[in-house]
């Protein structure tokens, strides 16, 4: 089965606000408008709702770039760390220190091997910030990918598409990642409190998994899923519900 892939198009900025506006759930939808209200008021742009969503992108975009820097140097020298082995090992499991110790060792031996060792060494993290960026979007951005939907240039057929979790904050899925309307709206208001920082964390959270698949190359089988939040949970506790 060929591997999903995305038209140019839509790593555009005006086409993802496009994207965006198209695919909002109706509270994200509507705060938008309420954002976009105020800004046509003062400056009378053309389309004040693509204009409020470009800009949110924008500003996500700076955040993940601005964590990616503080972390660079632990996350280079942790990448050899990754759970590339996918192997079950008998009585042993990934997610307690030492089963992740001896993870480490068996991947650091194998490393060694020539014909084989490429598969256990990190990738080059080139591009940390998450390139597609869907604010207030609570359809999963693994459906948007895995049904071709944005193979061509036309907007999705919404009919293919399925939900995020219940419980999701956002959802990420090779290089796309859509923001559910909580983090959206947490983030809008733009206010210094306990929401607003379980938002600034939830994009943290999504560019790390962005990282790992820079580092690994898109892994997505339920143990590797696993065994990948247990390697992230180094950098902090994200909220997962």
């Amino acid at each position: 089965m060929n591997r999903p892939r995305t038209n140019r198009k839509w790593f555009d900025p005006g086409s993802m606000a496009e994207l965006t506006e198209y695919l909002q759930s109706a509270p994200s939808f509507e705060l938008t408008k309420k954002v976009a209200s105020h800004l046509s008021e003062q400056v009378l742009p053309k389309n004040p709702r693509r204009i409020v969503i470009q800009n949110f992108i924008l500003v996500t975009k700076a955040f993940m770039k601005e964590v990616f820097e503080e972390l660079r140097p632990d996350l280079e020298k942790h990448s050899y760390n990754y759970p590339f082995l996918i192997l079950r090992l008998p009585f042993l499991g990934y997610e307690s220190p030492s089963g992740r110790e001896t993870y480490q060792r068996i991947q650091s031996h194998l490393r060694k091997i020539p014909w084989i060792g490429r598969k256990y060494v990190p990738c080059e993290i080139r591009q940390p910030v998450v390139p597609i960026i869907l604010p207030g979007v609570d359809y999963s951005a693994e459906s948007l990918v895995n049904s071709y939907s944005l193979e061509g240039e036309k907007l999705p057929d919404k009919s293919k598409l399925g939900w995020q979790h219940l419980n999701a904050y956002a959802d990420y899925c090779r290089g796309m990642m859509a923001i559910g309307r909580e983090t959206y709206a947490s983030l809008m208001d733009a206010w210094y409190s306990d929401s607003y920082f379980a938002g600034l964390e939830t994009l943290a959270e999504e560019m790390l998994h962005h990282i790992s698949d820079e580092i690994a190359g898109p892994r997505y089988s339920e143990r590797s899923v696993a065994r990948e939040h247990y390697w992230m949970k180094s950098y902090g506790e994200f909220p997962e519900r």
